[in-house]
């Protein structure tokens, strides 16, 4: 691996808005196959790209990354030594490696915690994401309509997706830090995405709409089954009720609602 084909994978994960983390080896003692600034990149969900010695440090490092899902960079040490004597503390980890070396890893999120996935890019979709992007989220606008992707703004978002609405998997990472707002043209599609996204990890989901179209899309939705807790989750109507009427009047009450749900303060 060369620091060019390091980097362009990097680039194109973070095009995707992948959540991902980056471990670095920051410190080696003894003997060992890691050396100092071997580096590997540890998408959630595609392969991992880079190199930390192999073995079993390496396998465990990638594993306890996707399961800890850290937000904040974090350092750890490796003993590796089949016996894990003169272990002290807890964040040296022993090994069933018999190189009898110590490795130090740093590993880092190398994605914005705030992710907002807007599925339906007009007026009001690019106004939030406009006003998204000035909050510090990590905007991705979604749309059917190629001429509507194909004509936003740079400052309307970090990435555009053109998707059928049927898969959108390949546009949402769906976690404990996903925001989605669904607001299609139309309508047209709003109970098919809400349907789609009910299920999946999120920080807040939310769907446009008036309170009857919302009441007759959730009775719609419990005649098939779908649960009342899971629609409880939902807000919807969507946005904090300031008398909203533009695009970014509208935008500005569902930050709010968003803003306010992040940081735990009762609305």
């Amino acid at each position: 691996m060369n620091n060019k084909d390091y980097y362009t994978r990097l680039y194109e994960l973070n095009q995707k808005s992948c959540l991902m983390w980056q471990a670095l080896i920051v410190k080696v003692q003894g003997s060992t196959p890691a050396r100092s600034g071997m580096k590997m990149i540890i998408p959630l969900y595609d392969d991992e790209f880079g190199n930390l010695g192999g073995g079993e440090m390496e396998h465990y490092i990638i594993n306890f990354t996707r399961k800890e899902k850290p937000e904040k960079p974090i350092v750890r040490t490796f003993l590796l030594s089949d016996t894990g004597e003169g272990v002290k503390d807890p964040e040296e980890t022993p090994t069933a490696m018999i190189c009898g070396g110590i490795v130090t890893v740093f590993i880092e999120p190398l994605y914005q915690v705030k992710k907002l996935f807007v599925i339906g890019a007009g007026h009001c979709g690019r106004a939030l994401g406009h006003l998204a992007k000035l909050c510090g989220f990590q905007v991705s606008l979604i749309d059917n309509r190629k001429e509507i992707i194909e004509s936003l703004a740079e400052d309307m978002c970090d990435a555009a997706y053109l998707n059928d609405y049927e898969h959108l998997d390949v546009a949402i990472v769906f976690d404990h830090n996903a925001h989605i707002v669904i607001m299609t043209h139309g309508h047209v599609h709003d109970k098919g995405v809400l349907e789609f996204c009910l299920d999946k990890e999120y920080a807040y989901l939310g769907m446009i709409g008036s309170k009857q179209k919302v009441a007759q899309t959730f009775a719609n939705l419990k005649d098939k089954g779908i649960s009342e807790e899971l629609l409880s989750k939902v807000h919807a109507p969507i946005g904090l009720p300031i008398g909203s009427q533009t695009p970014y009047e509208i935008a500005v009450s569902i930050m709010a609602e968003m803003i306010a749900l992040d940081r735990r303060v009762e609305t």
